[in-house]
């Protein structure tokens, strides 16, 4: 699920103009290198909690910079932020919790 979410994410950035591509996203909307989407297909990994916390944070950023302007056209930019920040931080609650549910059986809780 996670993984999904990041690509949407990307695709959404791309269509808006926030990124020319893939590595440009990695580098600065994840704070990773370049390669780290790549990385997670190939190796069928799910996106770090650090990901996705510094995706979410950026986002909620720009989503409240672009709630500030005139133009219509940056304040849907805006609500579908602040959408995509939800379903990131969704996603982080969700990986979140399946690590503590494991340690809760695993009797380390």
């Amino acid at each position: 699920m996670t993984k999904m979410v990041l690509e949407e994410i990307k695709q959404e950035l791309i269509a808006a103009n926030a990124v020319k591509g893939e590595e440009e996203f990695c580098v600065g909307w994840l704070g990773k290198n370049a390669s780290y989407m790549r990385t997670l297909r190939f190796q069928q990994l799910q996106p770090s909690a650090d990901a996705l916390v510094v995706c979410a944070s950026k986002l909620n950023y720009y989503r409240t910079k672009l709630e500030r302007s005139s133009e219509a056209r940056h304040r849907a930019w805006a609500e579908r932020f602040a959408a995509l920040h939800e379903k990131c931080t969704v996603a982080l609650n969700e990986q979140a919790e399946a690590k503590w549910r494991v340690a809760e059986r695993m009797g380390a809780a």
